[in-house]
């Protein structure tokens, strides 16, 4: 279980050294593309990712905004250290967009059993 934590925290660490480091090659739609993908000359800067928790189920973060409680399951790395990941909420908006937020969430990665990488975007924060 160990090595699996170590694995989980390696991926979570590059995405995080990806995001920070953007360089442009062709899009891959894999967690461990280790270069965040280019479309029509926009340079991407985030890939996001979804959680699931030991339990099999998906992580879900509320948060407020102006029209009330808002609950999301996609987010950006922010920062990795030790066994804990600093995520920003992200919003998968009904035409498939994401926008970001200023809501931040630091989990454990020992609460965490998969990750889903969605396709890199570019986000203004």
């Amino acid at each position: 279980m160990n090595n699996e934590r170590n694995h989980l925290l390696d991926v979570l660490e590059m995405i995080n050294n990806l995001q920070k480091n953007t360089q442009v090659l062709d899009n891959d739609n894999s967690c461990l593309n280790p270069i965040l993908g280019q479309n029509n000359n926009l340079v991407f800067n985030t890939r996001p990712v979804s959680f699931y928790l030991c339990n099999n189920d998906p992580l879900s973060i509320n948060f407020e905004n102006n029209e009330g409680i808002e609950s999301t399951d996609v987010f950006r790395i922010e920062g990795v250290r030790n066994n804990l990941v600093t995520l920003r909420l992200l919003v998968l908006q009904d035409d498939g967009t994401i926008t970001s937020t200023n809501e931040f969430a630091t989990i454990s990665i020992n609460c965490i059993a998969a990750i889903r990488c969605l396709q890199d975007v570019s986000l203004t924060f």
